[in-house]
């Protein structure tokens, strides 16, 4: 297949953003974060500092071909021994973003990572490039990997970055369960029956699309009452800009979900979650740090289970990080890796 590259400044126009979902409709791997709506706003709130283009990938070489790869990079100065250089990136920044990487149909991949990396060998004007955030799982990195040795680029690093520990939901709640040891079914159901014994009851509230912003604003304040280093981080003005930004830009469409356990008039736990398709992402969460031997932050999750395999999600992602609690739910890790390229 022949392949015609295009370059866009910033995720593009509106006719290629439609051109872009279309894609990820048939992509089964295209998350929430590789999508335009997701990288535009990266760039507006916290990518100021690079400079960020998308690459598109038409069937056929023509302008017109069929749209069948899209890839989202930034530009930015690298310090090198022999001066200063210049370094490619996968938009996006994995503080904030969980999967990064190409968008295509299973099929036309191997095409797409031969054409750009062909395209890289070509291209004098960048020193190295890191393609970080791609899930084992795709296939992306071992495509880059094979299409470097074929154009010429050498591979400086390809290994495990992170991993994203998920909940296999497939044939519902019931199928889930009966998957899940009974040793850890009876401690989560345990920590239910111990909260509203010892707490006297609680509430889930969910927040409503009109109301998401607020929810974040009680998340945060939460969130930066524990004095650790995940207070330090929301501390950060841009972290709660960006934030403040993604109930802007997903809480009408309910893409962006926020809920909070309460007991009484205490506010015990909350999540902040993105659905997309049939998968629930756990994003973030936190928890009143003087209530932690009641588990109100487990139980919150426990009960996110029940309600994403209620709305027929396959998959709860409890994103990036290996903490030991995600793996109470039965999780087991979808590995993240990194490919980092240089010439020869």
């Amino acid at each position: 297949m022949t392949i015609l590259i295009g370059t866009h400044d910033g995720v593009g126009d509106a006719a290629l953003v439609a051109e872009w979902d279309a894609l990820a409709a048939r992509d089964p791997d295209a998350t929430v974060f590789q999508r335009a709506r997701w990288l535009g706003r990266w760039e507006s709130v916290l990518g100021a500092q690079r400079e960020l283009r998308t690459r598109t990938f038409r069937r056929d070489g023509q302008p017109d071909g069929e749209l069948v790869g899209v890839l989202c990079e930034t530009r930015e100065l690298l310090r090198l021994p022999s001066g200063p250089g210049e370094l490619l990136r996968l938009a996006g920044g994995d503080e904030v973003t969980d999967y990064l990487g190409p968008v295509a149909a299973p099929e036309d991949r191997a095409a797409v990572a031969d054409a750009y990396v062909a395209a890289l060998a070509g291209d004098r004007g960048w020193d190295e490039i890191v393609l970080g955030g791609l899930a084992a799982d795709t296939g992306w990195s071992a495509l880059f990997a094979d299409a470097a040795a074929r154009h010429g680029l050498t591979v400086v690093r390809d290994d495990v970055e992170a991993v994203c520990p998920q909940v296999d939901l497939t044939g519902g709640l019931g199928a889930y369960l009966a998957r899940l040891p009974g040793r850890m079914r009876n401690e989560l159901t345990r920590k239910a029956r111990k909260l509203a014994r010892d707490a006297g009851s609680f509430e889930i509230h969910t927040y409503a699309p009109s109301d998401t912003l607020q929810g974040i604003e009680d998340f945060l304040t939460q969130v930066q009452s524990g004095g650790d280093d995940k207070a330090a981080f929301f501390g950060r003005p841009e972290m709660q800009q960006w934030f403040r930004a993604l109930a802007d830009e997903y809480a009408a469409d309910a893409t962006l979900r926020v809920h909070r356990l309460d007991i009484g008039e205490l506010n015990a736990a909350m999540t902040v979650s993105l659905v997309d398709a049939r998968t629930w992402g756990l994003y973030n969460s936190s928890f009143d740090p003087t209530l932690a031997a009641l588990a109100p932050g487990m139980v919150l999750v426990w009960e996110l289970i029940e309600r994403a395999a209620d709305e027929g999600c396959t998959t709860f992602d409890l994103l990036r990080g290996d903490e030991p609690y995600k793996y109470r739910f039965g999780a087991v890790d979808r590995e993240i890796r990194t490919l980092t390229l240089a010439r020869r």
